[in-house]
């Protein structure tokens, strides 16, 4: 009976599992959902995600997610006829990463492996998904206040911690167990990140009138929320985002451009101090360890050991070896606290070359894209939210969301590229361009922005569901992929 009801079980599951995958597959909404909904999960269990047992090896709720995203972008890859030039960045990056993924599998077992490589299997999975996908107002603007929702859930979670911790009342919420050296910080930096990012898409809407009221009040708290935890990068990174927004035109006003004096002054400030009390700890605790002299000594040791291999230039050395060095006489093992250190690491030069161009090249990019303040997501949100990444990697591990942020600043420097060949093709005389959703990531003004568009899935006979693979064919058709 026990084996029936076991075989049962499987079915349900699997079947669940399909349909997931297929409506994954077609909204990128959901997609975006099931990885912000795991950082939410992360962040409340840590270690203790919930989890079954396969054949000796934990596999988390998470893991599941990782599996469907992954299953999911290689399926939208596939139908692909032409691929972006960032797009192929990203491609080269992921297949480095699996290379390094299977020898590592093949030395240190599935187990570990996998643990060490999950946040590049997020990120990496995350991204190609997002970049198949042709960037539309609606689609963001419901990916932005996926977002919002999801932040709101790790705001109940860090009040929680702080009832325990401050009033004693336990819900039964697990601690945060890393990087607390204050009683504030009850969620690990990149779970802050996580809020910040959050916050950024609210900051245009606190100086607008006429915008949904409750995303001024959603931005408020999360601002709170984000002060208190006191991750002293986070700020820094918010700060550089919100820079980037006011030196990009986004108009906020002379209170929107006082605040920013106040916070840059502040975070001076909290930064002077931190760094004197980290000084004054002493060596070898949680205190000390976040110093920038400590870390800069951890990656003077990892790369000195990693270059003196060629074959680790090339391909790294695999995932599950660890990150043994020796910092202050104390044996540390952790993540080195730097992701383009870690992917040359894990990756090789390629590796590295290859984060590069998807960060910064981005940045580079979309910078010029104009924001048409017609949704919670806009385009123009990501060259400040890539501005923040490229902080936030010089100091710590990407967030699982990260890899959504990436996959879209790939989906609309694609989408710009692609208007930028139909109008060289056009010439100067030519016909004006049609209305399309991939106009979205060119520069046109708030106006254009605003014209009705067309719908995520039009009815038959029109355009193919997969808008990625018209899109490919309408670069093709203007002589130029990208």
């Amino acid at each position: 009976m026990t084996i029936i009801l076991l075989g049962i079980g499987a079915v349900i599951v699997a079947a669940f599992g399909i349909a997931l995958l297929d409506v994954t597959i077609r909204r990128a909404e959901v997609g975006a959902a099931l990885v912000f909904l795991s950082a939410v999960v992360q962040a409340m269990f840590i270690y203790e995600v919930p989890s079954v047992r396969l054949g000796g090896t934990r596999v988390g709720v998470t893991d599941l997610v990782v599996v469907i995203v992954l299953a999911a972008a290689t399926a939208r890859c596939l139908r692909l006829r032409d691929f972006s030039r960032h797009l192929h960045w990203l491609i080269l990056l992921a297949t480095l990463l699996l290379v390094s993924l299977i020898l590592g599998i093949a030395d240190h077992g599935i187990q570990t492996s996998v643990g060490d490589a999950r946040q590049y299997l997020f990120f990496v999975g995350a991204a190609l998904y997002m970049a198949t996908f042709r960037p539309t107002l609606e689609l963001y603007e419901r990916i932005g206040r996926v977002w919002l929702v999801m932040a709101g859930l790790m705001v109940l979670l860090a009040c929680a911690r702080w009832l325990q911790v401050f009033a004693g009342v336990d819900l039964g919420v697990p601690a945060e167990r890393n990087g607390v050296d204050t009683a504030t910080r009850v969620l690990d930096g990149p779970y802050a990140f996580f809020l910040a990012g959050a916050l950024l898409l609210t900051v245009p809407f606190w100086f607008r009138h006429g915008q949904a009221r409750w995303v001024r009040w959603m931005g408020v708290l999360l601002l709170v929320v984000v002060v208190v935890l006191d991750r002293r990068t986070v700020w820094l990174a918010l700060l550089v985002g919100v820079a980037v927004l006011l030196l990009r035109g986004r108009r906020l006003g002379g209170r929107a451009i006082a605040l920013v004096v106040v916070a840059s002054v502040l975070t001076v400030l909290a930064f002077a101090g931190d760094v004197l009390a980290r000084d004054q700890a002493p060596a070898g605790t949680v205190t000390s360890t976040g110093t920038l002299d400590w870390r800069v000594a951890g990656w003077s040791d990892l790369v000195t050991g990693w270059s003196e291999s060629p074959v680790n230039w090339l391909v790294g050395i695999p995932f599950g070896s660890g990150f043994n060095r020796v910092v202050e006489g104390f044996d540390v093992t952790a993540h080195p606290h730097n992701l383009f250190i870690e992917t040359m690491i894990r990756a090789g030069v390629g590796g590295l070359i290859a984060l590069i161009a998807l960060t910064v090249g981005l940045l580079r990019r979309l910078w010029r894209v104009r924001v048409g303040g017609a949704g919670l997501f806009d385009p123009g949100m990501l060259a400040p939210l890539l501005a923040m990444q490229v902080v936030w990697y010089l100091t710590w591990v990407p967030g699982l969301e990260q890899g959504v942020v990436t996959g879209m600043a790939v989906a609309v420097a694609a989408a710009k590229g692609r208007a930028a060949a139909a109008r060289r093709t056009r010439g100067p005389t030519g016909p004006p361009e049609p209305s399309r959703q991939d106009t979205v990531g060119g520069t046109e003004p708030a106006e254009a922005l605003r014209r009705p568009r067309v719908s995520w899935e039009p009815p038959p006979p029109g355009p193919s569901r997969d808008v990625a693979v018209d899109d490919a064919r309408a670069g093709s058709a203007a002589g130029e992929p990208d």
